[in-house]
Order: structure tokens, then sequence, then C-alpha cells
């Protein structure tokens, strides 16, 4: 066998070890190298919950849906920012405090919220648009749904892409947060796709 034909699979095997021992070592790190070795300390379970936490970045998530989704980047950034609004809505505030918390930027993210006139309930021209407009008075649920189409109509963007974002950021959540995060996310939610 030719000498050079193997050359690219020795240097990858060498920097997939030397990676797999800088990874260990990392480890050994956080956990001491004595025979504290076993005990896990609450201040290196913060460390990874903090290290998981910062590896999210809304500007890469944001990219990331707009490639996906085929959507301009300010049409990513309002649709996320609708969508974590009404997680916002339907967390408790100690709840969507460590949300944010969890993952930093979501404040000045929600500033991409449209706005909603009052009387863009009286624009539409679709009388089932119509019915949730009125339905939406009598119930808080069907409100935030409510606002939530109306956000994304806003946009230019279809009502159906409402669930197409909440599984990019579902997706990106579930690679780059802790399972913290991921739940409170899914339970602000509350039911959203079933509702609409």
């Amino acid at each position: 066998m030719n000498r050079f034909a193997l050359a690219p699979a020795v240097l990858a095997l060498s920097f997939f070890t030397a990676n797999a021992n800088a990874n260990i070592d990392q480890l050994k790190g956080l956990l001491g190298t004595k025979k504290a070795e076993s005990t896990v300390t609450t201040s290196s379970l913060t460390d990874i919950a903090t290290s998981a936490a910062s590896s999210i970045d809304l500007g890469s998530l944001v990219n990331s849906v707009a490639g996906n989704l085929n959507v301009s980047d300010t049409q990513s950034q309002g649709g996320i920012a609708s969508i974590m609004n009404y997680v916002q809505g339907n967390l408790s505030g100690a709840d969507y405090a460590q949300l944010a918390n969890s993952i930093p930027g979501i404040e000045s993210l929600l500033e991409n919220v449209p706005s909603l006139s009052s009387n863009s309930a009286a624009s539409s021209s679709s009388s089932l648009s119509g019915l949730l407009n009125k339905a939406s008075e009598y119930s808080s649920t069907l409100k935030s749904v409510n606002d939530l189409k109306q956000q994304f109509e806003a946009l230019g963007l279809s009502t159906d892409m409402i669930a197409s974002f909440v599984t990019q950021i579902s997706s990106y959540l579930n690679v780059n947060a802790d399972e913290e995060t991921q739940a409170l996310f899914k339970s602000g939610l509350d039911n959203l796709l079933t509702a609409l």
C-alpha cells in the first residue's frame, strides 16, 4: 500500500487521540485527580451548567432558523422573539427568569417582537380571524395564540410557520442547552402546537 495514502488516516487518528486526551485531562481537572475523582461537587456541576448555557448563541440560532426555513434574518429574529414572548407569558416569573438566565441575550431579542396595533383585529379580512379575535377577548390562552399569529403575519410570515419555528428552536436547544432549559422552554409553549 502507498505510504502517502496512509498519511491522512494517521493524521486524523492522531488529531482525534490528541483531542480525546485533552478532553479527558479537562474532565479530570473538573473532577480532581486524587481519590476525590468519583465525587462531583456542586461547584463543578454549576461550572458545567454555566458552560452549557454559554454555548447558547442567539445569533447562531437566528442564522440557523433563517437558513433552514428560508426566511430573512429580520423575520427569523422577529419569529424567535415572538415565540419566546409567548413562552414568557406562560411561565411564572421565577421560571422565566431562570430561562432568561440560561439564554444570554433573550431580553434584547424580545425587542424584536412586532407590535400589534389595536385596529389590526378590525383590519382582518378573514371571518375566521375575526372569530379568533372575538374569542380571544374571553380567553387569555386564545388571546396569546392569536397575538402570536398576528405577530407572524406582521413579519410577513404565514401562521403555518409557527410550528416550524418552534421545531427549529427546540432542535437548537436540544443540542446547545441543558435539560432544565429545554424543559422550561417546552413548558412555556403550553400546548401551543395543539392550539394552532
